[in-house]
């Protein structure tokens, strides 16, 4: 199975667990075309945003179950980082972002925004990095009551 291919799986793998209700699409989307795999379009609003617009465009559209960054690198540096934070934080509760190779956007920088990377689109086409808020930050060992200090005094002493 080729990359590209890969990835469609992936895509539709996605739809079907989050089975959004609102789906935006910021850009070109290829090799990425998410329409035909969506099931019930009866019930899925799918709206389709150009780079040059969205910015502006995201309070109209609210908060979405799933958005589909076609190409990152089409927004200038900042404008992108804008994008993503507004996504991540504010408008998104899934987000899939392609990445092409870029002077301006490397892995680390995906990383820092919180964003995984999940599929290798081909050699053409970049990497597609993904951002679940259900699964962004789990919950470290340590922050356990077992290696809290001296749980055995809770209850005796008041400080």
């Amino acid at each position: 199975m080729d990359e590209s291919r890969a990835a469609q799986h992936m895509l539709e793998r996605v739809l079907q667990e989050t089975s959004p209700r609102h789906y935006l699409i910021i850009g070109d989307a290829h090799p990425l075309d998410p329409e035909p795999t969506v099931a019930d379009t009866s019930r899925t609003t799918i709206t389709r945003l150009g780079p040059e617009q969205t910015l502006d465009a995201l309070p109209r559209h609210g908060r979405q179950d799933l958005v589909l960054v076609g190409a990152l690198e089409a927004f200038p540096r900042a404008d992108g980082e804008i994008l993503l934070s507004r996504l991540r934080d504010l408008y998104a509760r899934r987000v899939l972002a392609r990445l092409r190779p870029s002077p301006e956007w490397e892995h680390r920088d995906m990383t820092a925004f919180g964003f995984t990377r999940l599929a290798r689109l081909g050699a053409n086409h970049g990497l597609l990095y993904g951002f679940d808020m259900a699964t962004y930050k789990t919950t470290p060992d340590w922050l356990n009551p077992r290696f809290w200090a001296n749980p055995e005094l809770w209850g005796k002493y008041r400080w």
